[in-house]
């Protein structure tokens, strides 16, 4: 089975190997803290920062969960842009730990308005803290985490975002963002095994969780245990294996400008279905790690991706009120490695989206390899 689907990614088979280089005792091996940390560095490295990065044995919602833990204090004023299912989950766990979400629920197809948020947040800034996520997976929209987190600083309001679709995939500088925690996950862009979540703190971010003083409402998922454990290297087992494949990921993804070759596969996957005359979901910030197609209407989206399994390829549905409605083409990680392959998956797309009563100007393969010409 081929997957094309945003999330779990398939996965390289050097990165396969690693995650079966060897076991330890992770809790006693003394040698292996620093196969961990030099693996947290790596993220900190992709993401152009020296801002402290750990690593969670656990799926980055749990990030999400612990995020919002860690950094809502009872009556906390949050700010959350809420934009697709992932976005109104924070703003649920903003709630769920005490906090007072404030919701400024945006346009699925757009996101964020800079100006808007701007006009906004000068009749409205006392939040102590916003909510985002980078990449909506489920629309295909990206945010300009980096304008908006600045906007934000400029009003002293602490960040957290779900970058779980966008580390690896989008070009991040998370100094420059000014951002204050960001999550993200193994199985995505950087197509390791499911079970690793990523957490990079601003300094600003870490002394607010030293200094706090209302107990975290919760035990595993409790940032301050990873930074101030003082018996143990790390306050919970570990699986070695899973971060040596994430370190081995990582030193793909690290090798050549891997944000890159994502924005020429959007780019080409966006010219392609346009040409074909379909209708790509997100009409603005759209991302260069998914996008969704907005299929005509009458058309069954769960039919056509059942159809592709029968025929070797997972890909991505809608959720929510666009199950159904939407056939989301995952153009990241270990998706994208070998062209030829993408360009088979878009031929037999292009097949049973004729077959299901979808007129196309040309076929997806063919108009992919015609985009690759004009870049």
């Amino acid at each position: 089975m081929k997957i094309m689907s945003a999330g779990p990614t398939s996965i390289a088979e050097r990165v396969q190997q690693a995650l079966v280089r060897d076991f330890t005792n992770t809790d006693l091996d003394r040698n292996y803290p620093e196969i961990q940390h030099e693996a947290e560095r790596k993220v900190s490295s992709l993401l152009n920062t020296k801002a402290a990065t750990f690593l969670m044995l656990a799926e980055p919602m749990a990030g999400l969960d612990g995020a919002c833990a860690s950094f809502v204090e009872p009556g906390s004023r949050a700010l959350c842009l809420v934009n697709g299912p992932f976005s109104q989950f924070l703003a649920d766990f903003v709630k769920l730990y005490g906090g007072d979400p404030v919701c400024w629920n945006l346009n699925q197809r757009t996101g964020v308005d800079l100006e808007e948020l701007k006009s906004y947040l000068e009749s409205d800034h006392d939040f102590q803290l916003a909510t985002l996520v980078h990449c909506e997976t489920p629309t295909g929209v990206s945010q300009d985490i980096h304008a908006i987190g600045a906007l934000l600083r400029s009003y002293g309001i602490m960040t957290i975002v779900d970058s779980v679709s966008g580390l690896g995939g989008e070009a991040i500088d998370f100094d420059r963002s000014q951002i204050d925690c960001l999550i993200s996950g193994s199985q995505k862009c950087l197509s390791a095994p499911v079970g690793l979540t990523t957490i990079t703190l601003s300094e600003r971010a870490t002394q607010f969780l030293i200094n706090r003083q209302s107990p975290v409402r919760t035990y595993y998922t409790n940032f301050r245990t990873y930074l101030l454990e003082e018996e143990f290297e790390f306050p919970y087992t570990q699986s070695g294996n899973l971060v040596y494949a994430l370190s081995e990921a990582l030193d793909m993804t690290l090798s050549h400008d891997y944000a890159a070759h994502h924005a020429s596969y959007a780019q080409r996957t966006r010219r392609a279905i346009e040409m074909a005359g379909l209708e790509i979901f997100a009409q603005k910030n759209r991302s260069n790690t998914v996008t969704a197609i907005l299929l005509p209407d009458g058309v069954d989206g769960d039919r056509i991706l059942d159809r592709m399994q029968d025929h070797g390829y997972i890909l991505s549905g809608g959720l929510n009120q666009w199950h159904g409605h939407i056939v989301r083409i995952a153009h990241m990680g270990n998706n994208i490695a070998e062209e030829s392959e993408f360009i088979k998956m878009l031929a037999q797309l292009s097949v049973i989206l004729r077959e299901e009563g979808v007129s196309l100007s040309i076929d997806l393969d063919e108009a992919f390899r015609q985009s690759g010409q004009e870049l």
